[in-house]
């Protein structure tokens, strides 16, 4: 299905913004297209994909991201010529110790690419002198938005995400820690409900009629699905 047929047909439609400002021009266009062809824009949702790695402290779900990147040493070189190229430089494990911060030097020569939204949280981190490893363990090569820290920092994100209208839910991804779900909903979860973002129960009986989107096929309610 072509891209403006789904935005004709689909109730919610999945995306992958990197940062809140782009998030919220997505879902802006998403529903000012649904709305030139006959919808309501309530009727068609975007979910935004989120990764993070929980700990009760930031450095325990830093931590949680060393690990994951321990699991395939193997693209750790192609990770770190990557984060290279966001940021204007030519980086190798073999030209740098990722362990260590980037040298004052190439500090100096380091640029945020604009073809990248993700190079200025690279840059970002990176200026504040923290090892090469670190800066990708916070998931700046990763497509989605990375939080690593604890269930207060995942919460104050996905928080400041929904009010900004940059989304109308996640599609959350935790690592891949056995405890990774069971710790989002015994740990995040209760502190959404707290601030009165996330129900306590099912309103409904579907997926359709949690999401808020009526029962109609397209604008064609007669051709119900």
């Amino acid at each position: 299905m072509k891209i403006h047929e789904k935005k004709r047909y689909a109730s919610g439609v999945y995306a992958n913004p990197y940062d809140i400002e782009s998030a919220r021009e997505h879902r802006q266009a998403l529903r000012q297209s649904a709305a030139r062809f006959g919808r309501n824009p309530e009727d068609i949702k975007m979910y935004a994909g989120f990764m993070f790695s929980l700990g009760s402290t930031e450095e325990e779900g830093l931590e949680r991201r060393r690990q994951l990147m321990s699991f395939n040493p193997e693209e750790i070189p192609g990770r770190v010529s990557y984060l290279g190229s966001m940021v204007g430089l030519r980086l190798s494990v073999n030209s740098v110790d990722i362990d260590q911060p980037l040298s004052a030097d190439l500090l100096k020569k380091a640029y945020a690419n604009p073809m990248d939204p993700r190079s200025h949280r690279a840059l970002e981190l990176l200026k504040r002198g923290i090892s090469i490893r670190d800066v990708l363990a916070h998931g700046v090569i990763n497509y989605h938005p990375v939080v690593a820290g604890t269930p207060v920092q995942v919460a104050d994100f996905l928080e400041e995400w929904f009010l900004a209208g940059a989304c109308d839910g996640f599609s959350v991804v935790p690592d891949i820690a056995y405890d990774g779900v069971a710790d989002f909903v015994e740990l995040v979860v209760p502190i959404l409900q707290d601030r009165g973002l996330f129900h306590r129960e099912y309103e409904e009986k579907t997926l359709r009629e949690n999401m808020g989107v009526p029962y109609q096929y397209g604008r064609l309610k007669e051709n119900n699905n």
